[in-house]
Order: C-alpha cells, then structure tokens, then sequence
C-alpha cells in the first residue's frame, strides 16, 4: 500500500481503529487461556515427531503426553497474549503517530483535518463551523493530506535506512 493511501485509510477509519485498540486492550485484560480441549484437539492432527519406540517393558507414554500437553498448552497461551499485545502496540503506535502529525499542521489545516476525520463532521458543517468556502475546504483537506503522507513517507524512509 502506498503511504498516501495508507495515511487516507488511518484518516478515514480513525474512530474505528481507536475502537480496535480498546477492543484489543480488553482481550488482553480479559484473556481466557485456551481450554483443554483445543489442545487435544490440536495434538490430534499434529504429525509424528520419527521418535523410535521404546523396547522397554515399562512405558512411559504417560508421562511424555502430559509434559507434552503441558508444552504445548503453555506456549498457545503465550503466543495468543504476545500476538495481541503486538497487534494492540503496534496500531497504538500507529495512532499515536497519526495524531502527531495532525497536530503538527497549521492550525486552519489541523481544524479541518481533525473535523472532517475526526469528528466526522460533514463538508457543509466544517465550512460552516471553521468559516470557510468549500472550495478553500478541500484545499485544506488535500494540503492536510499531503503534509501528514510527507511526513510518514520521512519516518519510513528514517526507519528503513536505520537497518
């Protein structure tokens, strides 16, 4: 996705993204570990791991199931908390990024941009609310646009010529 596009998309779905991010915290908080039954279910399908069976009288199958299990049981969990902790982090970063720029603009462009986006405000209403002609509207829009895209495309370009 190109940045201008990926700025329009963060714009437009603003309120739902910061929704996204709460939704994300509160599976975090109330996070239920996986239940037993998923886990069998789970080892069930997995495919043998070519260890040689043991010629031994006693077994010991038992014991190598629950550790197993166990194992298994404990990372699912884990990796289910890290993936949404990463999700959550990283479109708070995003958010978070997005509102810095905002706030950056000129006051005229910022007012339009957190109305038209933010606030969901239609086009006759922000003319109204901020004084001004649609067509000065639209130029602030676009303005607001082009400077937020500038200054993601710098951070990407910053972050990739770290690595």
């Amino acid at each position: 996705m190109e940045t201008r596009e990926y700025v329009e998309y963060l714009l437009k779905n603003y309120n739902e993204i910061v929704k996204d991010v709460d939704q994300m915290k509160f599976e975090l908080k109330t996070f239920k570990d996986i239940e037993s039954d998923e886990v069998i279910e789970s080892l069930n399908f997995s495919s043998p791991n070519d260890e040689k069976i043991s010629t031994s009288s006693i077994s010991d199958k038992t014991c190598k199931i629950a550790l197993i299990y166990n194992e298994v049981t404990n990372r699912m969990n884990k990796e289910s908390r890290e993936e949404i902790y990463r999700m959550m982090k990283a479109t708070e970063f995003e958010i978070t990024r997005l509102n810095y720029c905002i706030d950056r603009l000129e006051p005229q462009v910022k007012e339009v941009v957190k109305k038209i986006f933010i606030e969901k405000l239609s086009w006759s209403e922000t003319c109204e609310k901020c004084d001004i002609s649609q067509k000065t509207l639209n130029k602030y829009k676009k303005k607001g646009i082009d400077e937020i895209t500038s200054m993601f495309y710098l951070g990407r370009v910053a972050i990739v010529s770290q690595l």
